[in-house]
């Protein structure tokens, strides 16, 4: 079952760790902005319009919109701009710099789409519990145990 009083989701891809506000129930309204959003800056011509998007700009754009509305703290600093992981101590945990998209390393992409699929993850569970992969809560508590009343 979800926390519905969490406040946070956090994710970890490798070897670092994101913390992401909870989203609120705006929260296709504005992953849906936000994306388009990035899309438009990315290539302004195309006014941020789905039309001539392939799949894969479309996802990069809301893994970039999940960073930028949503994250909070990150045991690594590409989300901020900054390449130099080794000194931590340059961002303040109580008012970290504003993640922006275009500040992203490109040795960062692939990390951007794994972050993103980890939030949709964790979100889904939060918001679909027992229902995220098709799983349903119920196989975890009785695999694996016989029934001793089966014929």
């Amino acid at each position: 079952m979800s926390d519905v009083l969490a406040d946070r989701l956090t994710v970890t891809v490798g070897q670092h760790t994101y913390d992401f506000r909870m989203p609120s129930i705006r929260f296709d309204i504005e992953v849906g902005y936000r994306a388009a959003d990035v899309r438009r800056r990315a290539y302004p011509e195309g006014m941020g319009a789905l039309g001539a998007v392939d799949f894969s700009a479309v996802q990069f754009s809301r893994a970039c919109a999940y960073l930028e509305l949503y994250l909070i703290g990150a045991s690594t600093l590409w989300p901020y701009g900054i390449a130099d992981d080794h000194d931590l101590s340059r961002v303040d945990p109580a008012k970290p710099p504003k993640v922006d998209f275009e500040k992203f390393p490109i040795s960062a992409a692939d990390l951007v789409l794994e972050v993103g699929a980890a939030f949709e993850d964790a979100y889904g569970r939060f918001r679909r519990p027992g229902l995220v992969n098709g799983r349903s809560a119920g196989t975890e508590t009785v695999a694996g145990k016989p029934d001793p009343g089966a014929p």
